[in-house]
C-alpha cells in the first residue's frame, strides 16, 4: 500500500476539536447507535489518543483511546474506541503505536506488573492482542487461573461496575443503547470460524460482539516483548520473500522449459 499511515499520541486535553468531530465522523460510519454527545463524553474519560494520519492526504484516518489505571500492586491501560478505516486495515501503526506506549510505561517502573485492559467486540482487535502478547487471557490455550482473574475482574468492576457479568467476562450495556458494530464491518464468517482458533474461541466466549456485548481481557507487558515482537515481523517479512523468491524460481524454470520446448 502506497498510502501508509503515521501516528501521534496527544493528550486528550490537547486534541483540536477539529479532530474530534472528525474521529466522531469515523466512529460513526462503523458502528451503529452513536451520539456525537455520548462519544466526547466517552473521550473526557480518557487520558490520550493514538491518532492514524494517512501520509498522502495527512487526514485522520483512524484513532484509538486510552486511560491508565492504578491498583495497589499493578498498573494497567485501558484501550477504549479504536478504529481504522477499511482501507487501512492490515497496516501495523496501531499496534507499533500501542507497544511503544506500554514499553516506555513499563522501563519507568520495570519491576511493577504492567496490564493491558482491553474490552473488544470485535475479532480484530482481540486478535491484536492474542498473537502478540504471550500472557494475555481469555485464551483457548488453557483456563484462566485465579490470579489474572482477579486482576480482570478489578478493572472491569472498576470501569464498569453496573455492567460487567463476572461469571461471563461480558461488558453487557443495559442502561444505555450502546454502540454496536455495523453488520458489514468485521463480520465473522463459519470458514473463519473453521479454520482459526483464536476467532472461533472469541465467537464463542463473545456470543453476542455484533450487539455491543464487550469480551474483557488483558494481556501483561513485559520489557522482551517489544523483541519478540520484532522478531515476529522479521521472520514474517522472511518467509514472505522467501515464497515470492520460490515462486520466482518456479516461473523461471518453466519459461526455460518452454523455450527448449519450442526449439
Amino acid at each position: 500500500m502506497s498510502n501508509k499511515l503515521y501516528y501521534k499520541t496527544v493528550k486528550v486535553k490537547e486534541i483540536a476539536q477539529k479532530d474530534i468531530t472528525d474521529m466522531f465522523l469515523i466512529f460513526r460510519r462503523y458502528y451503529n447507535n452513536v451520539s456525537e454527545e455520548q462519544f466526547k463524553e466517552d473521550l473526557t474519560k480518557k487520558d490520550a489518543v493514538f491518532l492514524l494520519f494517512d501520509k498522502k492526504h495527512n487526514l485522520i484516518r483512524g484513532f484509538s483511546t486510552i486511560a491508565e489505571i492504578n491498583f495497589k500492586n499493578y498498573t494497567g491501560v485501558f484501550s477504549g474506541d479504536t478504529i481504522i478505516e477499511k482501507e487501512y486495515w492490515g497496516q501495523g501503526t496501531l499496534g507499533v503505536a500501542f507497544l511503544k506506549y506500554l514499553f516506555l510505561k513499563k522501563l519507568k517502573n520495570p519491576f511493577r506488573p504492567l496490564y493491558w485492559f482491553l474490552i473488544s467486540k470485535g475479532f480484530k482487535t482481540y486478535l491484536l492482542m492474542a498473537n502478540n502478547f504471550s500472557n494475555h487471557y481469555p485464551r483457548f490455550e488453557k483456563e484462566i487461573d485465579d490470579k489474572h482473574q482477579s486482576i480482570l475482574d478489578s478493572f472491569a468492576n472498576t470501569l464498569y461496575p453496573k455492567d460487567y457479568l463476572t461469571n461471563l467476562g461480558i461488558i453487557s450495556f443495559k442502561d444505555k443503547k450502546k454502540d454496536s458494530l455495523k453488520e458489514c464491518i468485521a463480520p465473522i464468517s463459519q470458514e473463519m470460524i473453521n479454520s482459526n482458533e483464536r476467532i472461533r474461541y472469541f465467537a464463542t466466549k463473545n456470543k453476542n460482539w455484533q450487539k455491543g456485548d464487550e469480551l474483557c481481557c488483558i494481556a501483561e507487558m513485559s520489557l522482551l516483548m517489544p523483541f519478540k515482537y520484532q522478531y515476529k515481523n522479521i521472520m514474517k517479512q522472511f518467509k514472505k520473500n522467501k515464497k515470492v523468491q520460490e515462486r520466482d524460481q518456479k516461473t523461471s524454470v518453466l519459461g526455460i522449459i518452454k523455450g527448449s520446448q519450442s526449439i
